[in-house]
């Protein structure tokens, strides 16, 4: 019940307005009859603020038939003027044809022929639509969105991605680093009986980087996988203390690369992207040379 009375107290407001709606109208009619164009005015003039195409109609016959009362009607029709021309934005054919003799007689604006010009090309546009070529109109196309956030690695924990998605396909890319950029006095490696892991290092670095950029597919709206390749480079360098090797060569103290750990060139990258609103976590891996494979994780923004 009490739905009701709440169904019946949101209805009667709507009909109220409907019935004074017709009810200017209807006034303005009967003046009409009686050629008293004065109060005509004034009814359909109420219908002017719900912008009723059917009032508009009659002041623009009023205004047309009876040139004494255009000086007075003149800020009336000027509001008709408005309204016809939010509804032409709309499409609304019958506003097209209003406006173009509003523009040819100067009602509620100046003449203006090349407005009248504009709106006439308009209706005939309306009236004989262009078909598409393709006998279908194309969806519009998706605006490409782009991003960018932090990518993390173990052997590479500073990295930043960006890249765009469009539809379907984008692409990405990317630079990674452990901000480690020491050098080294020498080269060995790292096997045979002279090799430098019979000693023991007294510290251990790593040099590595890598730049890449590919491909990214839109599984879904928020599944993204993503392939790429570029350069990069992880080299491993040992700090040794002065010492004999059983060959009889002396080692100098300082650090060393160890050629056979140390890898430089192509670098490969896998990953999947989870978007959830406009942000985005990803995880995947990355591989130097096809030899060495680290883990990779990021987190981002869609903008």
């Amino acid at each position: 019940m009490k739905k009701l009375w709440l169904l019946i107290f949101a209805v009667i407001p709507f009909c109220v307005i409907a019935q004074q709606q017709t009810e200017y109208n209807r006034k303005g009619d009967e003046a009409m009859k009686r050629l008293d164009y004065s109060d005509a005015r004034l009814f359909y003039g109420e219908g002017v603020p719900y912008c009723d195409i059917y009032s508009i109609n009659q002041l623009t016959t009023i205004w047309i038939a009876n040139e004494q009362m255009r000086t007075s009607m003149h800020n009336q029709m000027s509001r008709c003027l408005s309204c016809l021309s939010v509804k032409a934005t709309e499409n609304d054919v019958t506003a097209v044809s209003k406006l173009i003799l509003y523009y040819t007689e100067g009602i509620g604006t100046p003449k203006s022929e090349e407005l009248a010009s504009y709106w006439a090309d308009r209706l005939e546009e309306l009236k004989n639509p262009v078909p598409d070529n393709t006998g279908y109109e194309k969806p519009p196309r998706t605006p490409m969105r782009f991003f960018g956030g932090y990518t993390y690695s173990q052997c590479m924990p500073f990295g930043i991605t960006v890249g765009g998605v469009g539809e379907r396909i984008g692409w990405y890319a990317r630079f990674k680093t452990n901000m480690s950029f020491q050098r080294f006095d020498s080269e060995y490696s790292g096997k045979g009986p002279n090799s430098v892991d019979r000693f023991i290092p007294l510290e251990e670095k790593r040099n590595a980087y890598a730049a890449t950029a590919g491909l990214v597919v839109k599984c879904t709206s928020w599944l993204y996988a993503s392939v790429g390749a570029g350069y990069g480079k992880r080299d491993v360098l040992y700090l040794l203390s002065k010492q004999i090797k059983p060959s009889g060569e002396e080692v100098e103290r300082g650090w060393y690369k160890v050629a056979d750990s140390s890898h430089n060139g192509v670098s490969a990258d896998l990953d999947i992207m989870l978007r959830y609103g406009f942000l985005y976590i990803s995880a995947g891996c990355n591989t130097q040379n096809f030899k060495y494979i680290d883990l990779n994780a990021g987190v981002g923004v869609f903008f």
